[in-house]
This record gives C-alpha cells, structure tokens and sequence, in this order.
C-alpha cells in the first residue's frame, strides 16, 4: 500500500502542479498534504469535486500500474466508468483536463459516461446503442469531432 501511495501522490504532484501529494496516515488512510498552503495535512474529504477526481484518478493509475507490473506489457490504456455526473461544471473542467495531461504521456483512456459535456471535448467517441426489446442487437460505431 505504501508503495501504491508513494507512486499516486507523485501522479497527483504532476496533475496538481505540486500542489497536493498524499499520503498514509497511521491508521492506513489517505491524507491530503496540501504544499500550497505550507504541507498541511487534511483528511481528503476536504478536497473539492475535481480535487477529489484527481486524487482517485492518481490512485486508480498508481494500482493499475502495480497489478500490470505483474505482466510483461505495460498499461498503456486504461477506462473511467462514470464519476462524471457528479462533477459540478469547474470540477468537470478539472477533471477533463486532468485526463488530457494524461494522453500526453501515451496513455489512453476509455471514459464510459452520459454527460453531455464530454463530448464536446473528446476527439472520438465509440457510440453504444442498446439492443432493442424484440428486435435488432446492439449497434456500435466511432464518432470523430
């Protein structure tokens, strides 16, 4: 866990601009130090909405990135299943330009959503039509913005 924590806070360094790293408590629960306010440690229920997106997407990678050390190749894609709806317009922003950093350093990601807004920001979409009741299967297609 440690070591899940160490390569998530340096994820979140980089996504944060240094402004925020995290760390384990003593009861091995996350903290919040927040360097931009002189390393002060919170609890991250503190954070805001994008706040709290980005610590969970440092994580997520930091934990992906240990299991696929396990395998002979690389993570180099990785989905985001909703999470989204709850977001507030300025953590949406946060969020989707967290993601976008993120395509700058090779890695992909698969973002499963229903909020409109994303769309307007991602350049392809891969389009799920469910199947209908009595009659024809699901469709599929790619959308290009």
């Amino acid at each position: 866990m440690e070591l899940v924590a160490r390569q998530a806070s340096e994820r979140l360094k980089q996504i944060t601009r240094h402004r925020y790293a995290l760390e384990l408590n003593s009861d091995g629960g996350f903290l919040i130090r927040d360097d931009a306010n002189g390393g002060v440690r919170r609890p991250v229920s503190t954070l805001s909405g994008g706040e709290t997106f980005q610590a969970a997407l440092a994580l997520s990678l930091a934990l992906s990135a240990q299991i696929q050390l396990k395998g002979k190749y690389p993570l180099e894609f990785f989905f985001l299943d909703e999470g989204f709806g709850s977001l507030d317009q300025q953590a949406l922003d946060v969020a989707m330009t967290t993601l976008e950093k993120l395509h700058i350093e090779r890695l992909t990601i698969g973002i499963i959503s229903h909020v409109s807004e994303l769309k307007q920001r991602l350049p392809r979409r891969l389009v799920v039509e469910p199947a209908e009741p009595a009659g024809r299967g699901s469709r599929v297609w790619v959308e290009e913005a």
